[in-house]
């Protein structure tokens, strides 16, 4: 029974701290099915708070940074062989104008669930719209040659911004685990200071914590898994009723009823 409960435990901790992920722009579903999936509204689970919602905005922007750039580049070797560009360059536009209004959402907003899930689905129905609009100019090994092109050129622009999404997710985590050490009882916070310094990963912050719970009491192990578990179901209702009330919004104007 204790190992069970042990295992539990572990378990918990282990999913306790939202995994960050950002859209695959790569994925084949477009936005013609409007139903919220799984991944978008486990990804509204941490927007909670402004920097949550901050987080989940800027890897959106980076997701569509990097389809902008791709693109780009496939368009320029296009152009060079002599294809007719123009449709390209016009789906290109209305990235960068969909980029503008994701850098310019307000994260402190009641609304920022629905802004992001919203411009998401936005961003991949473009993503869409370009790769079929490519697929119709080109064959599957033309393809593949102007694939591997765009794989071999790095955007230090790409990179910076990668490094700054990565800060404010360490900045979240930071916050996280305080709050799961406050919970824990425990006062020493060494290992959230090695975390943000990037001499250990999370991992190893969340083994540490697990061992830290082992030690406790089954009643303390018990009162501990429970106010975790209690956060996680109050993040869940929190980003299902910020889906409910878009959804709400939606009907009777033909998106997302």
């Amino acid at each position: 029974m204790k190992k069970i409960m042990t295992i539990s435990i572990m378990l918990m901790m282990l999913i306790s701290i939202p995994a960050f992920v950002i859209a695959d722009e790569n994925e084949e579903n477009g936005t013609e099915d409007t139903e919220i999936d799984n991944e978008t509204l486990k990804e509204t689970q941490i927007m909670n708070n402004s920097l949550g919602a901050e987080i989940r905005l800027l890897q959106l922007q980076k997701a569509i940074l990097k389809n902008i750039l791709k693109g780009a580049m496939a368009v320029e070797v296009l152009d060079d062989l002599e294809f007719n560009v123009t449709a390209l360059e016009a789906i290109l536009s209305e990235m960068k104008d969909l980029l503008e209004e994701v850098k310019e959402a307000n994260t402190s907003s009641n609304e920022s669930v629905q802004i992001f899930v919203e411009l998401k689905y936005e961003a991949k129905n473009l993503t869409t719209q370009f790769r079929e609009t490519i697929k119709e100019l080109l064959d599957e090994e033309k393809l593949n040659e102007i694939r591997a092109r765009i794989r071999e050129m790095v955007s230090e622009e790409l990179q910076n911004f990668s490094k700054w999404v990565r800060s404010r997710v360490r900045q979240f985590n930071k916050n996280q685990l305080y709050r799961l050490y406050g919970i824990i009882g425990e006062a020493d916070n060494t290992f959230v200071n090695e975390y943000i310094n990037e001499t250990v990963s999370l991992t190893q912050v969340k083994l540490q914590i697990n061992k830290l719970i082992n030690q406790k009491t089954k009643e303390n192990r018990f009162e501990i898994f429970s106010q975790i578990k209690e956060e996680n179901i109050k993040k869940k209702i929190h980003a299902q009723a910020s889906i409910d009330n878009m959804k709400n919004k939606g009907k009777g104007k033909g998106k997302w009823s």
